[in-house]
């Protein structure tokens, strides 16, 4: 996710904060008691706190994922909460539902302790007086509960709501399910919105954003993967490839950027492929270095590849899951093709609701 950066790992997993976070410490640090009853320093130490709770909340959605195959790619934290990124979606709607599930779980256990340690200590908690006044375990405790009781709202794409979509999957197909849960998800997000509008809660209007956008973000992802159905790489990708030598220079390539619809380039030396010249990598390079840097300079030598029977919904996951926008299509160490972002998005707007089956694979 663009502006975060790692602060470190659990499990193996890297845990990124996004800078807006930082924001958000700092508006606590001085106005903090007007929005959870402390500021300053105590105010920062508790908000940092509640965040180490989404941390175990999310780290349990990651363990089950894990236990199932799915790759972990990071956990972020955001100031309205955490978000743990999946290399793929679950395979099996019942494997969605106990990776949703474990979040909540996770949090009611942490309630749950950190109430029975406060008890043990004389200090009760009261979910109606939600400030900072009382123990700092008992809070924590309150926050805990609050966090699984909220993440269980069937809205997606909150936890519950992938629950929903998990239910709904055993007898509906995947897209029927996500819209259904989506459905759900945004007319509570609109709910929440006026509720924080009229109630002049701020946080509340970002959250009811927030659900609303991705779930908008998920049936929209979900639409693009019942399009590709079982499309392989072959069937889509962009066979008729310009390519870039090592030793042209980045005016060559930003030639061949303005003169064609392709804007990544494969780079080969002697039929071999070396590297990747991305549109970002041109303009940065040309800006910064003059056109007359050479490729082998600009190129990127780490990226993805697949081969021409990969199905295109593999392809666009390990995009997602590299940041990659193009990668290269081989047949052994023959360049076939490309397949970029771009190209994905117009097969689909063809495809959908169509049967491209006239198109076949590639003859390159």
């Amino acid at each position: 996710m663009k502006w975060s950066f790692k602060i470190g790992s659990i499990l193996g997993i890297p845990v990124n904060l996004h800078i807006t976070f930082i924001l958000l410490l700092i508006l606590i640090y001085f106005v903090g008691g007007s929005i959870i009853g402390v500021g300053g320093l105590a105010g920062v130490v508790f908000v940092t706190l509640v965040f180490a709770s989404v941390v175990f909340h999310e780290l349990s959605h990651s363990i089950v994922a894990k236990h199932f195959g799915i790759n972990v790619l990071n956990i972020t934290l955001l100031p309205i909460g955490g978000v743990a990124r999946m290399a793929e979606t679950p395979n099996k709607p019942i494997q969605e539902v106990l990776i949703a599930i474990a979040g909540p779980a996770a949090s009611f256990l942490l309630a749950f302790l950190l109430w029975f340690i406060a008890d043990i200590f004389g200090s009760g908690v009261t979910i109606a007086d939600f400030s900072v006044k009382g123990g700092l375990l008992a809070e924590l405790a309150a926050v805990n509960l609050v966090l699984g009781l909220f993440n269980l709202v069937p809205a997606f794409p909150m936890d519950g709501g992938r629950v929903l979509r998990g239910a709904l999957a055993l007898y509906l197909s995947p897209y029927k399910a996500t819209k259904i849960a989506v459905g759900i998800g945004q007319g509570f997000a609109i709910f929440m919105f006026f509720w924080g509008f009229f109630s002049g809660n701020i946080f509340m209007i970002l959250i009811a954003l927030f659900v609303y956008l991705g779930a908008e973000a998920e049936e929209r992802q979900m639409g693009l993967v019942v399009a590709l159905g079982g499309v392989k790489a072959n069937s889509a990708m962009i066979s008729d490839v310009e390519t870039l030598t090592p030793s042209q220079t980045v005016g060559d390539a930003a030639e061949h950027f303005c003169r064609s619809f392709q804007g990544d380039f494969p780079v080969l030396d002697d039929r071999r492929l070396v590297g990747l010249v991305t549109r970002e990598a041109i303009v940065e390079t040309l800006h910064k270095k003059g056109p007359f840097t050479l490729i082998s300079d600009a190129m990127v030598r780490d990226f993805p590849t697949a081969n021409e029977q990969t199905p295109v919904t593999d392809i666009l996951q390990k995009m997602q899951a590299t940041g990659s926008k193009a990668i290269p299509i081989m047949n052994g160490a023959e360049l076939k093709g490309l397949i970029t972002l771009e190209q994905i998005g117009r097969y689909s707007m063809l495809c959908s609701g169509y049967s491209c089956e006239f198109m076949g694979p590639s003859k390159a």
